[in-house]
């Protein structure tokens, strides 16, 4: 089973052995996994395209059930939040952002997408307020509030999708690819967002092909094969710096790597 990174005494946030995922009942997703997840971790969520890193993401949001083994998320049984039980309150903990925004954004503005979720929790009009006023100025994005999405630009509705997690203030962030197609400005908002929210204590999943961002983002490394399976699992520098590991993985190819080096780390 994956290491066990919680405090002493203290419940993983989420724990997975031997869990197993299959589309329609017949099409391997994720095989064998064995994982666990403390309490304010920041874990980068590697692999090729395939290899099972959203489906991963929505297992650990509740939104699946494993068909084989067994996973805890909160202290909660999955297999219980995936058929409805508790989910209300298990995703005021638990938000995930997924990669393609326009998912999350189906409101008349920008605005009401982030007031969603709070207002689902009942909170008084001036606390709905204060947090999508936090949320939206996190993201800055305050003024963008009044626009409908689908007036927003891709990185715009990207900012606005993950202000609607951050209003729930949830304890657990899992984001699918945050910074996928987005320009160098956009891009490095949401990578101090990352480094801020890591500092605050939030545990943070952040599924990812930038390998550049991955030492910002993540101290841990979680890596996919094209078998649906854990190939490795380990510090993030030590991880990034296998290159056989991620050509294994087909993270990087080796001749696409050579030529990107830079000419002083070729002598």
């Amino acid at each position: 089973m994956g290491r066990d990174y919680s405090p002493a005494g203290a419940e993983p946030v989420f724990r997975l052995e031997g869990v197993r995922y299959l589309y329609n009942g017949r099409q391997v997703a994720l095989d064998g996994i064995n994982l666990t997840v403390g309490r304010g971790e920041q874990l980068a969520l590697l692999g090729a395209n395939g290899s099972g890193k959203s489906t991963l993401l929505k297992l650990l949001d509740g939104i699946f059930s494993p068909n084989a083994g067994r996973m805890q998320a909160m202290g909660r049984d999955v297999a219980a939040v995936a058929a409805g039980q508790d989910s209300f309150r298990f995703h005021r903990e638990v938000g995930l952002v997924f990669q393609d925004p326009d998912v999350q954004l189906f409101s008349a503005t920008v605005f009401d997408d982030v007031a969603f979720g709070p207002l689902q929790l009942g909170l008084s009009q001036a606390e709905v307020l204060r947090r999508c006023d936090e949320a939206l100025q996190m993201m800055e994005i305050s003024h963008l509030a009044k626009r409908a999405p689908f007036e927003l630009s891709g990185g715009e509705k990207k900012r606005a999708a993950i202000a609607s997690v951050l209003s729930l203030k949830p304890e657990v962030i899992l984001l699918d690819e945050p910074t996928a197609a987005l320009d160098p400005r956009t891009k490095w908002v949401l990578v101090n967002l990352i480094q801020k929210l890591g500092q605050d204590g939030k545990t943070i999943i952040t599924a990812t092909h930038e390998l550049e961002i991955v030492p910002l983002i993540a101290s841990r490394v979680i890596v996919l094969d094209e078998n649906r399976q854990i190939l490795a699992d380990g510090p993030a520098q030590q991880v990034l710096n296998d290159t056989a590991l991620l050509v294994k993985a087909n993270l990087i190819h080796p001749e696409l790597h050579y030529l990107g080096r830079s000419p002083s780390s070729l002598s």
